[in-house]
């Protein structure tokens, strides 16, 4: 099974954050991998453990991401990659981030793509579902819990406070 995961490189939630001339002020700044992204690195590895196959993660940013993808490979994660970007692309909108890694991804064969379910630092959520609107697959958002057997896949999924069961939504190849 090829698992491939995006990976955000995010502030240390417990970093003192400070700005200068309207923006934040990244020097002396420690960088972590967005929790909700190395909530989905968990994930992958287990689904691989349990299915078989690869995880690969994914970043887009300038070597800067480099320590965040070496901590996921530490955690288990196969391989990583690095999409690397110009400087001012870097903070760049959720659409432009999407394009790129929906690119790179259009060839790769994906069984499974994990997202996270926001970054930390723009709370948007939305790389995960523009990635699979580009490439045309289906997606699901908030999930709790990923169930796959023999290529079935059943969910348990947040829905505003409440859980609801989605069972054999989508077939794994």
């Amino acid at each position: 099974m090829n698992i491939y995961v995006l990976l955000k490189r995010t502030f240390d939630t417990e970093e003192k954050i400070t700005l200068s001339n309207g923006k934040i002020n990244e020097d002396g700044a420690e960088f972590i991998i967005n929790p909700y992204d190395e909530y989905a690195v968990e994930e992958a590895i287990q689904v691989r453990d349990a299915q078989g196959g690869e995880v690969t993660v994914i970043s887009v940013g300038t070597e800067e991401a480099e320590k965040q993808l070496r901590t996921a490979l530490a955690m288990g994660a196969d391989k990583a990659v690095l999409i690397n970007i110009e400087d001012d692309i870097e903070n760049g909108d959720q659409f432009t981030t999407a394009k790129i890694i929906g690119e790179y991804l259009k060839d790769k064969n994906a069984d499974l793509i994990i997202a996270g379910n926001v970054a930390i630092d723009g709370g948007s959520g939305q790389v995960g579902p523009r990635v699979a609107e580009i490439l045309g697959i289906p997606y699901i958002t908030t999930i709790t819990k990923l169930d796959i057997e023999n290529g079935n896949v059943s969910v348990i999924r947040d829905v505003e406070g409440d859980s609801k069961r989605s069972k054999h939504l989508f077939h794994c190849w």
